[in-house]
C-alpha cells in the first residue's frame, strides 16, 4: 500500500470518479512520485478496458518538463476525435505548473469548452505556478505531501492523554494541526496506514471546519483513544 492510498483528499477524487463526477477539467497538485500511479488509477476508472497503450488515453509532457506550445496544440487536435474503444477520451497534462505561457493560454478554450467526450487532467508538483486561468477552470486538488520532518508516536496512557489535553485546550487550532501531522507521519513511517489515515482525515477536518478547540478535542479523544466504531458516520457531520 503507498502513501497515496491513505491520502484523504486522493481518496475522495477515487470516490467522485468512481460515481460518475467526472469534471470536464480537473487538477492535481501533489508530489511528483504519485503522479503515474495517479494517472493510471484514473485512467482506468474513465477508459473502457484500460491498458497503458489506450488510443484514448493521451499524456503529453513527464514528471521533469513540461510539453511545448506545439504539444499541446497536438492535444487539442487529438482529442477533439472521437473516442475509439471508450464513452471519453483522458488528456494528460503533466508539469503543467512548468507550462510557458504561451503553451498554457493555447489550453484556454480546450480547459472551458471541451468536446463533450474529453476529459481534462492537469499534473503538478506546485499549485502555486498553475496559471490562474487554467486554475479557475478546473476542479483543483493539492494532495498534502507526507513528507513532512517532524513524527510523533500519539499519546498511548491515559495519564499521557490527560497531560495533551492539558496542554492543547490552552492552544490554538494550528497547534493541534501539528500535533495531527507529526502522528499521521509516525503512523504512516511504521506503514500502520489505517490509523494514519485516520488522523489524516482528522487533520483535514481540523483546517477546513470553523470547530472550537475544545470540540476538535473531544473528537480526537473519541476516535483515536476511545477508538469509536463510527469514525466515518462521525467524521461525516463535520464535513
Amino acid at each position: 500500500m503507498s502513501d497515496l492510498s491513505v491520502n484523504v483528499e486522493w481518496q475522495e477524487i477515487l470516490r467522485e470518479t468512481e460515481s460518475g463526477d467526472i469534471p470536464h477539467c480537473r487538477a492535481i497538485a501533489c508530489k511528483s512520485e504519485w503522479h503515474g500511479e495517479i494517472v493510471e488509477s484514473l485512467a482506468k476508472l474513465i477508459l473502457t478496458n484500460f491498458r497503458p497503450s489506450h488510443p484514448d488515453l493521451i499524456v503529453i509532457g513527464n514528471v521533469e518538463k513540461a510539453p511545448d506550445i506545439e504539444t499541446c496544440r497536438n492535444l487539442i487536435n487529438d482529442i477533439a476525435l472521437k473516442p475509439l474503444e471508450s464513452k471519453f477520451k483522458l488528456g494528460v497534462i503533466m508539469s503543467a505548473d512548468k507550462l510557458n505561457l504561451n503553451a498554457a493560454n493555447s489550453l484556454l478554450k480546450l480547459a472551458e469548452e471541451p468536446p463533450n467526450h474529453a476529459k481534462l487532467l492537469f499534473l503538478m508538483t506546485d499549485g502555486r505556478f498553475f496559471l490562474p486561468t487554467l486554475r479557475s477552470r478546473s476542479r483543483f486538488n493539492v494532495l498534502v505531501s507526507e513528507e513532512i520532518s517532524e513524527a510523533r508516536k500519539i499519546p498511548e496512557s491515559d495519564s499521557d492523554w490527560a497531560q495533551w489535553l492539558d496542554k492543547t485546550r490552552k492552544s490554538e487550532i494550528d497547534d493541534i494541526i501539528k500535533d495531527l501531522e507529526a502522528w499521521r507521519n509516525f503512523e504512516t513511517n511504521g506503514k500502520n496506514f489505517i490509523l494514519a489515515y485516520k488522523i489524516e482525515k482528522l487533520r483535514l477536518i481540523s483546517g477546513k471546519k470553523n470547530l472550537s478547540v475544545s470540540m476538535l478535542c473531544d473528537i480526537i479523544i473519541m476516535i483515536l483513544k476511545e477508538g469509536n466504531l463510527n469514525f466515518e458516520y462521525i467524521l461525516d457531520d463535520f464535513r
